[in-house]
């Protein structure tokens, strides 16, 4: 008996045993693979697709959103205030002399403190936010930063923090827009330190930098973003940064339709002194090198030279343009169709 009473224990521990292996067996087949955990989105490599980098809160206070289209007008009283591009707009006849301040080269530092800015019977040289206070502009669009990708993030928005406090407290009166630094394409060999992703960041920071000092967020970029977060090739010169006369008007198009509708609050309009054109504009003579610094003139042609004569070949007249805006919005007008 107590053999088989052993024998009986045996059988019991080795059918314990037996089932623990086989259901053992069965749950390791049924549990999922281990999951790999998918790295966090950090910039692309040069080159490759950023079309998920460029993230913006479309609820913000501060962007301004789709408007019916504001007319020539908007853009009569409007100043442009910037670097080479903006240079172009003028360049290519799509703005008067009297609409713009601005020079190649210049970066939010410079455009804070250098006298770029000369009037007509006057030999003084102006700062951008001296120039702003005597040309009392309805508004202000603001275009810097291809000039500073050289600096971190939060030095570009001190900068350019400084710069708009310095316009406030020198012409309380205009509207402030800053518009977005401009995408590259994706082949800019010409420029081959700037970075599409760096841009993408001064952007997003801007909004916050807009959110905090109670100004407007013009997201021109959208407007000139390709599917792959590069500039669309068309716009741009071949392995360029500048636009063309077809980024520019699309720029211009997207601001009329994305306006900013404000009562006037200027308390006079009267001696606004005539603008000059105090250098030789070359509005392909920028980024020299990743900073913030002016360019020097032996900078701008060596840099100049792929581009200038495409430059050239887009002008549309600039010396033609009156220096107080007439004729404008018939241009516009004729254009839009």
């Amino acid at each position: 008996m107590q053999h088989r009473a052993v024998l009986v224990c045996i059988l019991c521990v080795l059918a314990v045993l037996l089932t623990f292996g086989i259901t053992t067996t069965l749950l390791k087949k049924e549990e999922p693979a281990p999951s790999v955990s998918e790295p966090a989105e950090g910039p692309a490599a040069p080159g490759g697709d950023l079309s998920g980098h460029y993230q913006i809160d479309n609820a913000s206070t501060a962007l301004l959103t789709e408007t019916a289209d504001a007319g020539t007008d908007y853009l009569d009283d409007t100043l442009f205030l910037g670097d080479s591009n903006t240079v172009r707009l003028y360049n290519n006849g799509l703005i008067s002399l009297q609409q713009f301040c601005a020079k190649e080269g210049i970066g939010t530092q410079v455009a804070l403190n250098e006298g770029i800015v000369t009037f007509k019977k006057d030999s003084n040289h102006y700062t951008i936010p001296q120039a702003v206070a005597m040309m009392k502009p309805r508004r202000v669009v603001m275009t810097f930063g291809t000039n500073d990708t050289g600096m971190e993030v939060p030095d570009f928005i001190a900068h350019y923090t400084a710069l708009i406090q310095a316009i406030q407290q020198s012409y309380p009166y205009t509207d402030i827009i800053v518009n977005t630094v401009p995408p590259v394409p994706a082949d800019h060999s010409n420029y081959p330190h700037m970075d599409q992703a760096k841009i993408d960041d001064f952007n997003m920071a801007l909004l916050g930098m807009c959110e905090q000092l109670g100004v407007r967020f013009l997201n021109s970029a959208e407007t000139l973003k390709g599917s792959d977060g590069y500039g669309i090739t068309d716009y741009y010169t071949s392995g360029d940064i500048h636009l063309k006369s077809a980024g520019l008007k699309a720029v211009l198009n997207y601001l009329r339709t994305h306006a900013l509708q404000t009562e006037d609050r200027r308390p006079d309009t009267n001696n606004i002194p005539t603008r000059t054109m105090e250098y030789v504009s070359n509005p392909s003579s920028a980024v020299a090198a990743p900073s913030s610094e002016a360019v020097s003139s032996s900078e701008s042609q060596a840099e100049s030279a792929s581009s200038s004569e495409s430059s050239s070949s887009e002008s549309t007249g600039a010396s033609s343009s009156s220096s107080t805006g007439g004729g404008l919005s018939d241009w516009w007008t004729s254009w839009l169709g």
